[in-house]
Order: C-alpha cells, then structure tokens, then sequence
C-alpha cells in the first residue's frame, strides 16, 4: 500500500536518527521573523541549538539557526522555517535602507501593511518594525482623517472639528487638492488644530507648495509635513530635500523581493 505521502516510506529507516540542520543566508541583509521560527519549530517538534537574534545583520554563508530534529522534522522544515524569514528579511532589509538613506532626517514609515491580507500581516508590521521604519506615521496616539473622512463630513473644516473632540491626539490631515487648492486645505487644516499635513499625491511640486504655504502664513514650525506616493530608493533623497519630515514608503518596502536561505543538514546528533 503507497503511503499518503511518500517521504514515510524513503524516511523509514532513518526513524531511530536524528540530524542536525544549519539554515544558512545567500544574501545579505536583515534577519526578521525569528518568533515565527521559534513556533513553527516548536510545531515541528525541532530542537533549537541557536537562533541569530531579531533584527541581526546577516552575511552570505552565515548560519542564521542550527536545529536538530528526526529525518521527517527536517524535511519539513526546509518546507517550513525557510517561509518564516524569507520575505520577512527582505522588507526587514528594504526598510533599513530606506531608514539608512534617510539618515535620522526624516522619519520613515510602511503602513503599506494594511494593504495584505491578514493572514500576514502581524509577520510583515514586525518585520517593518525590525528594519527601523515606522508602521505608523508617529508612535503617540492619532487620528488620521483621510480623503474617505473628509468627503463624508463635507470638508476639512468639520473633520477636524470632530477630530479635536479626542483630546492628546495628534491630528492628521491628507490633503490632495481636490474641492479646494491645496493652499486652502492646508491652511484650513492648520487654523482647525492639525498637527501633521499628509500630501498623499506623489507629486513633489505639491509637497512644495504646501511647505511654502507654511513658511508664508507662518505655521511651517507648528506643524510636520509627511509625504506618500510612489517613493523608493531612487527618490528618497529628493522627498526630503522638498521638506518632507515624514515619509510613507508603501511599495518599495512591502513588496520587497524576499531574501534567500538554505537548509542544510550538517551531520548527525552524536554522530550516529
């Protein structure tokens, strides 16, 4: 009778072994995801030796975890742990670089995680997190009146008004010069009591114009401006210098390729 599935009949008589398994990096980068190893080993019956801690810079042919286990425990965890870190290293590393380019001279945030299915995202926000970006455009508590919010209270004005009543939050206002220019929306958000304008257009020339708009009615050093759309590696530098303290990486972050790994078995416990 064939097996359900036929890795019971070639693993038969390995069962009295155990080996042990090195997982290995192939590129550089940011190691994440380390807490969902440690479940799934524990899930696979994998006996941890060690584990590179959270948030580690890792080298080609480094090992990031030596476990041992039985020969079925390996084969399913070259199917298992390799999940765990891959993508979630890759955004890991694309955030710290961004967060590198940057340069402490703004502060750079992901809430691109809201956008992927549930299922990952506790994954993902860690894995941001790991990388040193935000996953929330400030850590205090805020509200965040986006375009939905505003449409339906009628305006920028009313919002705001509502906003105001959750007294020690940060207001925030996305502005995108729809219904008014954006000159208008931004001193209208600013003379209601927002704390941070969010230009969510992608285009520099409208960040531009709101900073001036600050500096001319003379509330640039009352406010933060935070910049989403479109940026990346490529033009994080230019986002700033328009006079961005925020930036929202969506994309260029989450969608990062994921970073490869290797398991490998290395040799058996007690030599045997």
């Amino acid at each position: 009778m064939v097996p359900v599935d036929i890795r019971e009949f070639l693993l038969a008589p390995l069962e009295e072994h155990k080996f042990i398994l090195e997982i290995t990096a192939l590129q550089p980068g940011i190691l994440a995801g380390t807490e969902r190893v440690k479940e799934v080993a524990r899930e696979l019956g994998l006996d941890i030796k060690w584990l590179m801690p959270e948030g580690q810079r890792i080298t080609p042919g480094g090992c990031v975890c030596r476990a041992s286990g039985t020969a079925w425990q390996v084969t399913r965890a070259e199917e298992e742990l390799l999940g765990c870190i891959g993508k979630a290293s890759g955004v890991a590393t694309a955030a710290y670089e961004l967060v590198a380019l940057a340069g402490g001279r703004a502060r750079v945030v992901c809430g691109a995680w809201k956008k992927v299915p549930r299922e990952v995202r506790t994954e993902l926000r860690q894995a941001i997190a790991t990388g040193g970006a935000g996953i929330r455009i400030v850590d205090e508590p805020f509200v965040y009146l986006d375009k939905n919010y505003i449409r339906m209270f009628g305006g920028i004005i009313p919002a705001v008004r509502r906003a105001r009543e959750l007294q020690g939050r940060v207001i925030v206002v996305q502005l995108r010069g729809e219904e008014k220019s954006l000159e208008e929306e931004a001193r209208e958000a600013v003379a209601e009591g927002a704390h941070i304008l969010m230009v969510d257009t992608g285009r520099l020339e409208d960040l531009k114009v709101v900073g001036e708009v600050a500096l001319k009615e003379g509330f640039r050093t009352r406010i933060k401006l935070a910049f989403a759309g479109g940026v990346n590696k490529r033009n994080i530098e230019e986002v700033i210098n328009a006079g961005a303290d925020i930036v929202d990486v969506g994309r260029a972050i989450i969608d990062a390729p994921l970073l490869d790994f290797r398991l490998e078995v290395v040799g058996k416990v007690n030599g045997r």
